[in-house]
């Protein structure tokens, strides 16, 4: 039963489970059904029900190191660096596995450890040189200490991992950087890693460019690169010719075009609609005060989202002694968090859609863009709005080093301190940046 349930967890995991689960009920001590039941719960990204399933497996057989590898990778899911390296540390004394030394590298990545994490990563590499594991470790280790010429060389590891999916058009082969004639470039990340590698778009030199990027931004690219064939057909059945020379990940772009922070142009390469800026502008204008947007949770588990989460409370130092109109840029319907605060924040959920021309045509006509790292500031940052990025204590790569995204001129960092609260973060930065808010 449990050989069946082997052959089925990549091909149809919910009958592997389901076999587990009979299985256990009959025989509650096979630590083997409890790992099955726990990787697919992993894959899920169940991570509670993994742990649970992990941790029984481990008691079964406390001193198999793949088991403790399992419980640590969990652990590091759940953004729990410390736990996770206490059982990857375990399973390496069980067994000497390059796989298990790159996931100790990755959890001094998560607590901003970089050097330790390359020290890991060349470990792993010294017994297995070609690890894609050690290139991903040691990729955003090179990147958020400024390394970007090896950091983006490690960091097309990535592609065709979890986090980003390579694609296929017509077999075509990975583009090599040089002279092509159709060139597609497909987005296969989040909608604010999707902005932020397109400024590398202008760079590229091919006869006949197609884009291919989320629907949501179909219409602001078609507009921001007119020379290109665009089409909004990520995740979505593609009813255009697919036929090219070469294909490339819009995040390998950086390889060939971005070897340094200062290589970024930091120029505004976005361009939103004109009328429905015209709409917006008109409407700020009558409240005759600055008008800034406001971020206050972002990202999801695997992107720190528990770091992310200032919640609008925190900003209330900054909205109650700023004359200013505050506005929300948050992706989710605001309203229930701000009736509950009593603050003075506009939302605008019901006018904008799906089409992220609403949402740019929005952020064009503010004076700034304020608060927590998310999709708002990488769009704000394109269309050359200025901004103030929140960064929580030992952050994702991007904002690990330096005073600003490279990428864009004015999303200016300020950083919060090892414990200290997003409300004392943001007095804090009251107290240093006033004279500047009054400026706007």
């Amino acid at each position: 039963m449990l050989e069946r349930a082997k052959s089925l967890i990549d091909e149809d995991p919910d009958e592997c489970y389901r076999i587990c689960q009979t299985y256990l009920s009959e025989h509650p001590d096979s630590h083997v059904a409890y790992t099955l039941s726990g990787v697919v719960n992993y894959r899920a990204e169940r991570y509670g029900a993994a742990l649970a399933f992990f941790n029984a497996a481990l008691a079964l057989n406390p001193n198999q190191a793949e088991l403790h590898n399992w419980v640590g990778t969990v652990w590091h899911e759940l953004k729990e660096p410390g736990r996770a390296r206490d059982y990857l540390r375990r399973a390496l004394e069980l067994k000497k596995n390059p796989l298990y030394m790159t996931g100790i590298g990755a959890t001094y990545t998560e607590e901003g450890n970089h050097q330790e994490a390359i020290k890991w990563a060349r470990k792993a590499q010294a017994i297995e040189p070609d690890l894609i594991h050690a290139k991903q470790v040691l990729a955003f280790a090179q990147l958020a200490l400024g390394d970007w010429e090896n950091g983006w060389q490690n960091y097309r590891a990535n592609l065709g991992g979890r986090f980003r999916k390579k694609l296929s058009f017509d077999n075509a082969p990975d583009w090599d950087g040089g002279p092509v004639n159709r060139l597609v470039v497909y987005g296969e990340q989040g909608l604010g890693d999707e902005i932020m590698f397109a400024s590398c778009i202008g760079d590229i030199k091919a006869d006949d460019l197609v884009i291919e990027c989320d629907p949501r931004l179909e219409g602001l690219y078609r507009r921001s690169f007119p020379s290109a064939e665009v089409h909004g057909t990520r995740r979505q059945d593609r009813d255009w010719n697919v036929t090219c020379d070469a294909q490339v990940a819009v995040g390998d772009l950086p390889a060939f075009f971005r070897p340094t922070r200062e290589s970024c142009p930091r120029k505004p390469y976005l361009t939103a609609d004109p009328e429905r800026r015209m709409m917006w502008r008109a409407l700020f204008k009558s409240w005759g005060k600055p008008v800034i947007g406001l971020t206050w949770t972002g990202g999801k588990q695997a992107s720190q989202y528990t770091k992310r989460m200032m919640g609008l409370e925190s900003l209330r130092p900054l909205i109650e002694t700023t004359d200013a109109v505050f506005v929300s840029l948050q992706y989710k319907d605001p309203r229930e968090e701000i009736e509950a605060s009593g603050l003075p924040v506009r939302h605008f959920s019901a006018l904008l859609s799906d089409d992220y021309d609403d949402t740019a045509a929005l952020v064009a006509e503010l004076d700034s863009v304020m608060g927590i790292h998310t999709t708002a500031h990488h769009l704000a940052g394109a269309l050359g709005v200025p901004g103030t990025v929140f960064v929580p204590d030992a952050p994702m790569w991007n904002y690990a080093t330096g005073d600003r995204l490279p990428w864009y001129a004015e999303q200016v960092f300020f950083r919060q301190r090892k414990s200290e609260k997003w409300a004392d973060c943001v007095r804090r930065f009251m107290s240093v940046r006033q004279p500047v808010l009054e400026a706007a």
